[in-house]
């Protein structure tokens, strides 16, 4: 069987029902999506982002000091990733999952801080609407789901939690899926699916945020406020509806909602005159698009082995 062929049995073709085939997607699909996800956020800790300053404000990290960490940060990220991609480490998944759980949680915690730039520097100062601005760090939390989620169910997958100490640092041969890990995968990608996509949804219904409407109208769509919140009540019911009931067709929308979306960064040109560079916001996020994948191969293996019973 061709990777070609490994990859699309249970997408576009019926699943074969082999175990074996299932675990070997779902290791790669979750290994390759937290690998980009690290080196979409390391390339942009290289270049640097005044968007970041916020979150060291709010350790008490001053911008100076900031700038100069970034790119640290960044080629760490990068070597992370390549490392995990080169074989599979459960010191560097556990990293992995700690780091992006916890940039997602300097979101809140930076919630009523923003950067404003002064004689052509960046300060960082208590926002002037700063309700406004803790709501979208909140929203922007649970739409990271994403970024922490892909690494954690490697972990689950690897037996993480039952292991020795010598073996957390050394590369690893997975253990053999179970139905009951298979089914805790599947929970996990519903549960993180629906909280990006309501996360995502509150940018607009909740924080109605001038970057979406920017987004759409780098497209030609004639986008405002009220059509970013519709927009955003259509993402909180996807993501529900994901939740409770996962079926394929809404599997399917979410993921290429998400592609289709979280490309915007690039016409729109979000971090202004980076032109092309903004793809690496695309590649960033790429655990929600991986994550669908995940199920998706999931619901197809669960159809095979129902018709075989």
């Amino acid at each position: 069987m061709t990777v070609k062929e490994y990859f699309t049995h249970g997408l576009f073709l019926p699943h074969s029902g082999d175990k074996k085939i299932l675990q070997v997607q779902l290791h790669w699909t979750l290994r390759v999506t937290a690998a980009l996800c690290f080196i979409g956020h390391g390339t942009w800790g290289l270049i640097t982002k005044s968007g970041w300053l916020p979150f060291f404000a709010s350790q008490g990290i001053e911008p100076e000091i900031a700038w100069s960490m970034q790119p640290l940060i960044g080629a760490f990220d990068i070597l992370m990733a390549i490392l995990l991609l080169r074989g599979s480490n459960r010191a560097i998944l556990i990293w992995m999952f700690l780091w992006a759980l916890w940039t997602a949680i300097l979101r809140p915690l930076a919630g009523n801080l923003e950067k404003v730039e002064i004689d052509g520097g960046w300060v960082v100062q208590l926002a002037t609407d700063s309700m406004r601005v803790a709501k979208m760090q909140t929203w922007e939390f649970w739409e990271r789901a994403g970024n922490w989620g892909p690494p954690f169910m490697l972990l689950v997958m690897g037996g993480a939690f039952a292991i020795t100490r010598k073996d957390l640092f050394s590369n690893y041969q997975e253990p053999e899926i179970k139905e009951s890990t298979i089914n805790t995968v599947f929970f996990l990608c519903k549960t993180c699916l629906a909280l990006l996509l309501i996360g995502h949804g509150g940018f607009g219904f909740a924080v109605e945020k001038q970057m979406l409407i920017n987004h759409w109208q780098s497209i030609g769509v004639d986008a405002d406020v009220a059509f970013i919140t519709q927009i955003g009540y259509g993402e909180l019911a996807l993501g529900v509806l994901i939740f409770l009931a996962p079926v394929r067709p809404l599997i399917f929308l979410a993921l290429f909602w998400k592609l289709f979306t979280e490309f915007l960064y690039v016409p729109a040109d979000t971090v202004t005159g980076m032109g092309i560079v903004n793809i690496f916001e695309w590649i960033e996020r790429w655990g929600d698009y991986g994550i669908p994948l995940v199920m998706l191969y999931i619901q197809s293996y669960r159809t095979k082995l129902k018709s075989i019973d």
